[in-house]
C-alpha cells in the first residue's frame, strides 16, 4: 500500500478525456474503486491498484504518488507491514526478530 495522490489521478484522468468508468475500464477495477482512489477515501491503496491506473493513464507510477511520504520511520514500518500479506507478515517478523538478535 502506498501514499498517492487523489489530485494528481483526476487531473491526469481529465487531461486524457477519460470518466472514472472509462478508467476503470482500462485499468481493469472497478468504477468505485477508482472513485474511492479520487476521492481519497482509500489511504493506503495497494501497489498493483496503482501500478494499474498509472498504466491506464499511460504515466509512470511516479506520477500518480503523494508528493510528501511518510517521513516518520515508524509510520513508514507500519503502514508497509500493514500492507504485507499474512505469509509476508511473518517472514518480516522472523527478519526483525532476527535483527533484534544481531543487537544484542
Amino acid at each position: 500500500m502506498l501514499p498517492h495522490s487523489p489530485e494528481k489521478i483526476v487531473a491526469l484522468r481529465g487531461a486524457r478525456g477519460l470518466n472514472q468508468s472509462e478508467l476503470a475500464r482500462k485499468a481493469g477495477l472497478s468504477s468505485p474503486t477508482v472513485w474511492a482512489l479520487e476521492n481519497g477515501e482509500t489511504k493506503m491503496p495497494k501497489f498493483e491498484t496503482l501500478r494499474k491506473v498509472a498504466a491506464a493513464l499511460g504515466v509512470p507510477l511516479a506520477a500518480i504518488m503523494a508528493a510528501e511520504q511518510p517521513s516518520d520511520i515508524d509510520e513508514q514500518l507500519m503502514a508497509t507491514a500493514g500492507a504485507l500479506k499474512p505469509a509476508n507478515k511473518a517472514a518480516l517478523l522472523a527478519a526483525a526478530k532476527a535483527l533484534l538478535d544481531s543487537q544484542k
